[in-house]
């Protein structure tokens, strides 16, 4: 995992009221991140799967989307999908998604507006550019009933019914 994603996440974190990013892959594990959020393996692969199957839920309920929202008693979780990232990890070239952990107040307009223009420059990063995956996880994967508590699993078939 190279530098050039490090400086994709260190100008994500200027952005003023954003404590975390991190890139995780559609497995839901956190791949590499940058702040002061630094959990144990544990808490970041629920928290990264739990935001791979609601990412997973709206897609289905909604159609491609490319962020989702969660607000907590601390914040705000924010997820960018669909941004055709990748990284290169020991076991070859992986999709990723953006992760943003910081406070309720983040001004949205411009957090969007930097990931935008972070990831036009990470794309355009040597080591970057030429990545290639063979295999593509879809988030759809993680909705089954083995990875998922039964609060999780009662709002997925709620969800389902309503469509």
């Amino acid at each position: 995992m190279g530098k050039a994603h490090e400086a994709f996440l260190q100008d994500i974190l200027k952005i003023p009221g954003v404590k975390t990013a991190a890139l995780a892959n559609y497995r839901g594990e956190f791949l590499l991140s940058a702040g002061v959020f630094t959990p144990n393996p544990q808490a970041s692969t629920q928290l990264g799967t739990y935001l791979v199957q609601m990412f997973a839920v709206a897609e289905v309920v909604r159609g491609k989307s490319d962020e989702l929202t969660i607000l907590y008693s601390e914040g705000r979780v924010t997820g960018f999908f669909n941004l055709d990232l990748l990284i290169d990890t020991p076991y070859g070239p992986q999709e990723v998604f953006l992760v943003i952990i910081g406070s309720a107040n983040v001004n949205l307009p411009t957090l969007r507006m930097t990931v935008k223009v972070a990831v036009s420059k990470l794309k355009l990063d040597k080591t970057v550019k030429d990545l290639r995956i063979n295999i593509r996880v879809y988030p759809q994967n993680l909705l089954t009933r083995d990875r998922m508590d039964e609060v999780s699993w009662a709002f997925i078939e709620a969800m389902s019914r309503a469509t």
